[in-house]
This record gives structure tokens, sequence and C-alpha cells, in this order.
């Protein structure tokens, strides 16, 4: 097991303070206020308002000039000198303009200092919704094997489901939602939760598929077309959603003695990897298991 790194020495606590500045600095304004479209919106701003956190839904709409309004940080590439968050923040004027040009110019040394402001935030996320659920479905029991074990009911595939897997996925959601309050009004357009990434044999890469698209494969009776996708639980990015910077997935392990592990794949294009080794190999970048006892594992 990679060991835990907290990052959490003088410069962690700077960095958490400053991402703590960032979350508490930005409101959301402009468009993103209201999902209503009006006549003075064009295709794009209307596409914007209905998706703001799926900006790149949007690309390629009419307006594509306007779309600067909304995410100009997404279409700057050049590459300045190395500064610390709280020199970006100082320049942009809002701790959040930094940590978005950090996500953007992607410098590996400023990528440290944000991933350890965020590390703690998503470790948070992960206790928050452990305790929350254990404490609403367990009553602060601890849980067997056997009982992690036992059959609670069966999907919508009619695959049965353990307690462990119905408590993980309440978890999941409950830390969903966090992931949402800390990040939503101050990262707006540059992460997204439980997006499926689908590889493009043209581009070579994996590339996001709308929600409406897993739909309608699934309700076509074409989900082996999905065979192969990806799908994390949190991608930190820099507003383009192929450029992507971090990935955290969270892990809830029934019992106390079970490890917070990836999953394995047994068939597909990935048979014989680890998620985390199928994520490093189509993204490029490290991801990182996120359990409410073990926090941030790499």
């Amino acid at each position: 097991m990679t060991p835990y790194r907290s990052g959490i020495g003088q410069n962690g606590r700077s960095a958490f303070s400053f991402l703590l500045a960032l979350l508490a600095s930005i409101s959301t304004g402009g468009c993103y206020a209201s999902t209503e479209c009006t006549a003075a919106d064009t295709t794009h701003s209307c596409c914007v308002k209905k998706h703001p956190r799926e900006l790149w839904f949007c690309d390629g709409l009419e307006g594509a000039e306007e779309a600067a309004n909304f995410r100009t940080p997404s279409t700057h590439t050049q590459q300045g000198p190395a500064l610390s968050a709280k020199e970006l923040a100082a320049i942009t004027g809002a701790a959040a303009g930094g940590a978005i040009l950090i996500l953007i110019r992607g410098n590996a040394d400023e990528l440290d200092e944000l991933q350890d402001a965020l590390d703690p935030l998503m470790e948070e996320c992960a206790r928050r919704a452990e305790q929350t659920v254990n404490r609403l479905r367990l009553g602060g029991k601890t849980l067997s094997p056997a009982e992690c074990n036992e059959q609670v009911g069966v999907d919508k595939d009619g695959k049965p489901v353990t307690r462990a897997m119905a408590l993980g996925n309440e978890k999941h959601e409950k830390a969903f939602a966090c992931v949402e309050e800390k990040l939503g009004r101050s990262l707006t357009g540059y992460f997204i939760i439980n997006q499926r990434y689908r590889f493009n044999s043209k581009t070579r890469q994996y590339e996001p598929i709308s929600k409406e698209e897993v739909e309608r494969l699934v309700r076509t009776d074409r989900k082996k077309e999905l065979t192969g996708s990806l799908e994390p639980d949190v991608v930190i990015h820099s507003g383009n959603p192929t450029r992507v910077r971090f990935i955290y997935d969270f892990k809830f392990p029934c019992t106390q003695d079970n490890l917070p592990t990836w999953r394995a794949y047994s068939r597909g294009p990935h048979r014989d990897q680890t998620q985390g080794e199928a994520y490093l190999k189509a993204f490029g970048v490290k991801p990182a298991r996120v359990s409410p006892r073990d926090g941030v594992i790499r």
C-alpha cells in the first residue's frame, strides 16, 4: 500500500487555509444563478445555464466567442513563471482565481500545493459520510463480516445487493454532496462527480459521455458500448475534462479489518488491472483512494 501522504506541514496548512479562503471568497453569480433561459440568451449561454457543472457539454454551440465570458481560464494556455497559490491569489484578486490558474497551467509544484489543500477536504467528506450513514443506519453498531455480506436486496438488473454494497452506495452519495458543497461555488466548471469516460479511437483519448447518452444506451439495450468505460468518483480538471489534474475515489470498507482497496477487473479491456491502474493509464494521473479511516492513499 502506498503510504498516506498527508502533506500537512507548514506548507500544507497554508495551502489548506488558502483553499478555505477560496471556498469563502467566491459566490455563484451571472448566468449560473438561474437555469431559466430567456430571449436574450444564445444557444451557448442557454446551454451553460442548464449545464453549469459540465461546461464542456456546451462546446461547439453557437456563440463560441461568448464562451470566453463563462470560462475564460479554460482557453488560457500561456505558461508563466511558477508562482505560489498566495501570489496567484494576489495577482488575480481572488483565491479561487489562483486555484483555477493552477489547474489550467498544470505547473507540478503548484499542483502539489493545491493537492495538499484538496486532500484534507476529501478526507473530511469521507469521514462525514461514514459517520452520518453509520449513525443513521447502524446506530453506532460495528458490523461483522457475515452481516456485511448479507443480501438486503437486488439491483435494477436483478443482481444481489449486500449490506456492504447498500451502505457503500449511500455513503458515496453523502460524500458527493459534501464535495459539491465544498467545491461547487469556487471551482464550478473545473470538477465533475461520477462522470463516465469512454475511449475515443479517433482522438485516442478517454472522453466524457453525457448522462443522457449513457441512459440512452442502457435503455436501447446497447449497454455493451459502455464496455471499458471508466467512472471515477471525483475528477478535477483544467476546464477541459479530458485534461485531468486529480482523481479521487471514495472507499468505504464495511468492516474495520478491510482495507480500502481498488476493485480489480476480471474481463474487458482492463482485465487483470485494478481501477487505479486503469485510471493512471487512461488519464496519466495517479489516482487517490479516500477512506474515512486511512485518509488519502496514492
